[in-house]
């Protein structure tokens, strides 16, 4: 349940950053050295990162709540 929430969260930050990556790169483009605003690279390595950085990140939580037991849980709730 953990992992499916993270997942969620991630998919639809991910649309909405490629969505909005290239007309924020048109925009620091000036700024940009030696790269273009619109590399390919950039654009396929940033979200895999990313992405692989939030479920590590959602993924240490959904374990350690895997080590309790449903009624102590609930007891503590």
């Amino acid at each position: 349940m953990i992992l499916q929430e993270g997942a969620a969260m991630l998919a639809a930050g991910l649309a909405l950053g490629l969505l909005l990556a290239p007309a924020t790169g048109k925009l620091v483009s000036s700024m940009l050295y030696e790269v273009s605003a619109f590399d390919p690279i950039a654009f396929t390595v940033a979200p895999l990162v990313l992405a692989l950085a939030a479920l590590l990140a959602t993924w240490i939580p959904a374990r350690r709540a895997t080590r309790i037991s449903p009624m102590a849980a609930l007891r503590t709730e």
